[in-house]
């Protein structure tokens, strides 16, 4: 299965695992899985650690360039398919981070896991 993490699954996963569920643990931990995390994720981090919203363990150039391959995580760069999905979008979810992830799990047919709720509203594959 190919699974896209959702921002905080990640950071859940590297810092607060017992917050995930144990379906989405498993999910995360399965060597069959192809683990994926946005480029918007990390942009999201970036913004949150340099506002003082989010402090994260080390460096996030270390996480993403240590920790990812680590973990088995590919990153996942936005193209301009997944832009334009956007306005295909009804406006359930009003976070940019999180319309971004929607789009590109149905452009590149991804399973999303996510604890979000308003993602139940797209015509996404969720791991809760």
């Amino acid at each position: 299965m190919k699974l896209l993490l959702d921002t905080h699954c990640w950071l859940w996963w590297l810092n607060e695992p017992r917050k995930l569920s144990p379906s989405m643990e498993q999910a995360i931990a399965d060597p069959n899985n192809e683990l994926f995390l946005s480029v918007a994720s990390i942009w999201e981090i970036a913004i949150k650690v340099a506002i003082g919203k989010l402090i994260i363990p080390l460096p996030l150039a270390q996480l993403v360039t240590q920790q990812l391959p680590i973990d088995r995580i590919n990153t996942l760069d936005i193209r301009t398919i997944h832009a334009l999905k956007i306005e295909e979008l009804p406006a359930y979810h009003q976070d940019p981070f999180d319309r971004i992830l929607i789009a590109q799990a149905i452009c590149e047919n991804l399973t999303i896991i996510t604890r979000d709720r308003k993602f139940t509203n797209y015509p996404v594959l969720l791991q809760k």
